[in-house]
Parts: structure tokens; sequence; C-alpha cells
């Protein structure tokens, strides 16, 4: 198991052989969890693929719904306020 070391900046170098066996290049981001005061796990993320993804999501949304769906219930509260029949 490759041993890293943290400088004295904080920064931690992943040891060659786990960034060529995960094809690991500079740049790339992770998020770091800790797991307790001994340990923490590394998450590779691709932050432009899921801001796309989400672009992706947002496309499909209908985004006039919610409003019809508040002006009809304004309309069946006032209509039962006033008791306006249809």
């Amino acid at each position: 198991m490759p041993l890293a070391k943290i400088d004295e900046k904080g920064r931690i170098l992943l040891p060659k052989e786990i960034r060529d066996r995960m094809n690991i290049k500079p740049g790339e981001e992770f998020l770091v969890a800790d797991v307790d005061e001994n340990a923490v796990i590394l998450k590779r993320i691709d932050v432009r693929k899921m801001l796309e993804n989400l672009i992706e999501k947002a496309k499909s949304i209908d985004l006039e719904k919610p409003e019809r769906e508040i002006e009809e219930e304004g309309n069946r509260i006032a209509g039962r306020k006033h008791k306006i029949s249809d």
C-alpha cells in the first residue's frame, strides 16, 4: 500500500501508481469526507458533467405548471369564500 505525505501547506500528493491506475489528471476535483479522526474518503467528481446533467434536467421542467396550480387554487378558494358557482 503506497504512502502519501502532507506538505507544509496541507497538500497531499497521491502516489503515481494510484494516479496512473485511476487515470487521475491535474485539475480534477475530489470531494473529501472525514470518516473519523483517522480516516478520510476522496471521491472524484466531475463538476462540469454534474452541471450539464442539471441543465438537461432543468430543460424538462414546466415552469408554468406551479403558476397554473396557484391560480387554480386561488380561484377555488375565492369561489368558496364568495360562494361563486360555475
